[in-house]
């Protein structure tokens, strides 16, 4: 089924907001036998969203259209649709006093503005909204469904999931199989050479595309033939096992707390440069108060110092970014959390801060388990968030190998 795809709003075409809704979309149409063939993003202009539906190629059979569907005076899909299916908007008394209910209980009111979100098509249906206000609307438009959903990502997704996409699946005469294999700790052009035999004897009908990102490389899979493609992952599985530490939508904060779970042991953490970020992922998970006890962001040598007992010899020695501060870091938050695992990083995220000697982008890891500690030097750039992500997914692949035994 060939699908197009219109996102509005100026908010996107000023690029102070990132199109992710595109990405997501067109990721999770393909599974289910769609495919977006054409793709255009507007701004919030009834006119504009009237010339972008005139456009659209003659073999397309169904559209998807975020964005413009909240109660500001922006918001003007609804309007245009109404209008382009030449359908008439009908008040739903019903869903307003759902609205007004939902609302009280939280102790708001709502407001008067909101009453557009309550208006339903005489002809078309209504896309229900499982977790905002804002519902869809379904048009029959010469020999084509359209599909209006809100722009807020979390709602697009829950509606798309609820609605749209069993609706292609169904109309669809089936869809690719596709399996993504997550990698880090590698680059790119290193994965390549290490499945390169695989992907070389590869049919024609299977796809394999590398998706690198600065935090880890992904391997996607995709072929109409389900069992080719399980037998590919499988066989990219064994020759780059180090590397992997999960499958389409895993996390690696995820994978390292099922293996604290799993080995019973529990972690604390000890952080620097990256000011937290490491907690913040393992607290991402539901569940992570299981394994992991807690963390201590000494940013400060005074921190590092005072609060987690790093001794003031070794910070005048070595510096507070070196292998030495970074084993005291990761055993003296162990000791202080009394947990199994201590975890700790310190680096010079930039762009300012480094020496000849010490380069922004040096990051030392340390993971100590009351027997041996563990240190590693990374060498990352001058970007001082990516330097922060990476030296978080570091830590936490240091992690994962430890569990393993690796």
């Amino acid at each position: 089924m060939n699908i197009a795809l219109i996102t509005i709003g100026n908010e996107l075409l000023a690029g102070f907001t990132v199109n992710t809704n595109a990405a997501w979309i067109g990721n999770h149409v393909i599974q289910t036998g769609g495919n977006i063939y054409w793709h255009q993003t507007i701004g919030d202009s009834k006119e504009e969203i009237h010339d972008s539906l005139n456009q659209i190629p003659k073999d397309i059979n169904s559209v998807i259209i975020t964005g413009g569907l909240g109660p500001t005076h922006d918001d003007v899909t609804a309007h245009a649709l109404y209008e382009y299916a030449n359908d008439t908007p009908v008040f739903d008394e019903e869903y307003w006093l759902y609205l007004q209910d939902k609302l009280a209980k939280r102790n708001l009111k709502l407001p008067e503005i909101n009453r557009n979100q309550a208006m339903k098509p005489e002809k078309g249906t209504i896309i229900p909204n499982p977790i905002g206000s804002a519902r869809g609307l379904h048009f029959h438009v010469d020999g084509r469904d359209l599909f209006i959903l809100p722009g807020v990502p979390r709602e697009m997704k829950a509606m798309m999931e609820s609605t749209v996409l069993p609706w292609i699946a169904d109309q669809s005469a089936g869809g690719l199989t596709v399996r993504t294999i997550r990698t880090t700790g590698i680059m790119e052009s290193g994965l390549a050479e290490k499945i390169g035999n695989i992907v070389d004897a590869l049919a024609d009908e299977i796809k394999i595309a590398f998706l690198p990102q600065f935090t880890g490389v992904d391997i996607r899979v995709s072929s109409a033939d389900k069992d080719a493609v399980n037998q590919t992952v499988n066989e990219i599985n064994l020759h780059a096992e180090k590397y992997i530490y999960g499958h389409d939508h895993d996390q690696l904060e995820e994978i390292v707390g099922q293996l604290l779970n799993a080995n019973n042991l529990s972690l604390s953490t000890a952080e620097s440069c990256t000011g937290g970020l490491v907690g913040h992922r393992l607290t991402n998970v539901s569940g992570s108060s299981d394994y992991y006890l807690g963390g201590i962001i000494s940013y400060s040598n005074s921190v590092k110092e005072n609060n987690l007992g790093v001794a003031i010899e070794t910070l005048n020695k070595h510096g507070a970014v070196s292998y030495e501060t970074a084993i005291e870091m990761a055993e003296n938050v162990r000791s202080k959390l009394d947990s199994d695992l201590g975890l700790a990083i310190t680096g010079i995220a930039g762009p300012s801060g480094g020496t000849d000697e010490k380069p922004v982008g040096l990051t030392y890891v340390a993971l100590a388990d009351g027997k041996d500690t563990i240190v590693k030097e990374f060498r990352f750039l001058i970007d001082r968030i990516l330097n922060k992500n990476a030296s978080c997914q570091a830590a936490l692949n240091m992690l994962r190998l430890y569990l393993h035994n690796e």
